[in-house]
């Protein structure tokens, strides 16, 4: 019998209660994703104690035991991960960042780098990577700390050992000069390693000045605000200005919203933005979340018109290509109404159709929601970038584009849609980046430039490429 009811499902509103409780420690937004974990961690380990599930989970609630509770916190803060991933930060790194860090620190020979949500490890050591190659030569100390709330986690990383999964994006020339293999398995080299040290501590603890009290050059942070709860994102992003040392770069993911940073002037290179320390730095206090569109809710300035060699080209169209396969809406009984767009759970097919309708913010609203479920869906990105630029919201629908192309870089529409948010800003530089990646697509696919951009009606490759070199803003 206590056999049978161990294999029970335990009550959801138990498993809400111990999500609650992760989240005080952890701060991190209880998605259903999170409470679908939890009841199956705790099924499993009920299990292996012979208790029913509901009776070990009303245990760890009331006992508070660190020790139950650590099994949990690092199946809900595992993060998907591999060596050099997004390109663009990683090129910014190499051919600007750190060979301004350098100079900055030419008399101290010293430069040191966190990576903050370090994962299992692939992040520290491709910046290690990417710090070696460019410091060899001179002279320079290399120090990079990898902190993390998970410490099975930093079990691997300090492992280092990895997959060929985890080396997707890793040349085959950096694979040959920094790895070796024993079967499935790539050992990172000696030279590496002995660059990075690890540590446990979640972001959320407190001051990272506290426990790193002589700053950083070079901090990153990419991808990790998006899963913690609102409130904590000032907080947290406060924390990593004050680690900066003077003159130190902040980097966040592209699924990452920061908005202005403590003490930090915004330097764009390239694609990427960052944030250099100059001032001051206090860790405010907790705050209310805000709307991220409420700057959208005043009338938006029209779209200008685009020229190209006599003939008037309307702005990129919000029609998108729909989801994959979504799901058919049920069909409404004789008793009951149709559901309404509001009613319905956030999804990809719901934002279309808020914008088929003509209700851009509606369907912005629903992106902002399904973003904060499904922070790595990269047509959500899509979708909200061609929306903003409906809207005239460029700047932010670039910062959309970068996330898609971030999280997918196949996307042609993506790339498209970024080289016209540049031209509308001026950008040539962000122009002609995007155009050369359209190119590169076009060629690795075997099309032609005649070949049409999915999800633009009418638009090829070719004839997009002839606008961004022959179009003038009016």
């Amino acid at each position: 019998m206590a056999r049978a009811e161990a294999r029970r499902a335990p009550d959801p509103g138990v498993v809400r209660r111990l999500g609650e409780l992760l989240r005080a420690r952890t701060r991190l937004q209880m998605r259903p994703r999170n409470l679908e974990i939890i009841e199956r961690v705790a099924e499993r380990r009920a299990a292996e104690r012979g208790s029913p599930t509901d009776a070990y989970l009303e245990h760890v609630i009331l006992s508070h035991d660190t020790a139950e509770l650590e099994p949990f916190i690092a199946e809900v803060t595992v993060g998907e991960t591999h060596f050099f991933r997004g390109p663009p930060q990683f090129e910014a790194l190499r051919n600007e960042i750190v060979p301004s860090l350098l100079h900055k620190r030419r008399k101290e020979r010293v430069v040191t780098a966190l990576s903050a949500g370090c994962s299992t490890g692939e992040e520290p050591y491709s910046l290690a990577i990417v710090l070696r190659e460019a410091a060899m030569n001179d002279g320079f100390r290399v120090e990079v700390t990898g902190v993390d709330l998970n410490p099975r986690s930093l079990q691997k990383a300090e492992s280092a050992r990895y997959s060929a999964w985890s080396l997707r994006d890793v040349p085959e020339v950096v694979r040959r000069m920094y790895f070796r293999t024993e079967g499935d398995v790539w050992h990172l080299s000696e030279d590496v390693r002995r660059l990075v040290r690890f540590r446990r501590f979640g972001l959320t603890e407190g001051p990272l000045v506290n426990v790193f009290p002589k700053g950083f050059d070079l901090i990153l942070c990419q991808n990790v605000l998006y899963y913690l709860e609102p409130d904590a994102r000032p907080e947290v992003i406060a924390s990593l200005a004050a680690a900066l040392a003077p003159g130190g770069v902040l980097m966040f993911g592209p699924v990452d919203h920061a908005g202005d940073v403590p003490g930090c002037r915004t330097v764009h290179v390239g694609e990427v933005v960052v944030y250099e320390r100059f001032g001051p730095v206090s860790v405010p206090p907790s705050s209310p979340r805000g709307r991220r569109y409420a700057r959208l809710s005043i009338p938006p300035a029209p779209l200008p018109a685009l020229r190209v060699e006599g003939t008037v080209v309307p702005p990129i169209a919000v029609a998108t290509p729909p989801p994959a396969a979504p799901e058919p809406a049920p069909e409404p009984s004789a008793t009951s109404a149709p559901p309404s767009l509001a009613s319905t759970a956030p999804s990809l097919a719901s934002a279309f159709a808020h914008a088929d309708a003509g209700n851009l913010e509606g369907a912005l609203a629903e992106l902002e929601a399904l973003l904060e479920e499904e922070p790595e869906e990269p047509r959500a990105h899509l979708l909200e970038g061609l929306l903003l630029v409906e809207l005239g919201g460029f700047e932010a629908a670039l910062d959309a584009f970068r996330r898609c192309v971030y999280l997918d870089p196949s996307m042609m529409l993506a790339h498209a849609g970024a080289a016209v948010a540049g031209l509308r800003l001026g950008r040539s530089d962000l122009v002609e980046r995007h155009a050369a990646r359209l190119r590169a697509l076009t060629v690795a696919r075997g099309k032609s430039v005649d070949a049409p951009i999915e999800g633009w009606d009418g638009m090829t490759v070719g004839r997009l490429l002839r606008l961004f070199r022959d179009t003038e803003i009016q």
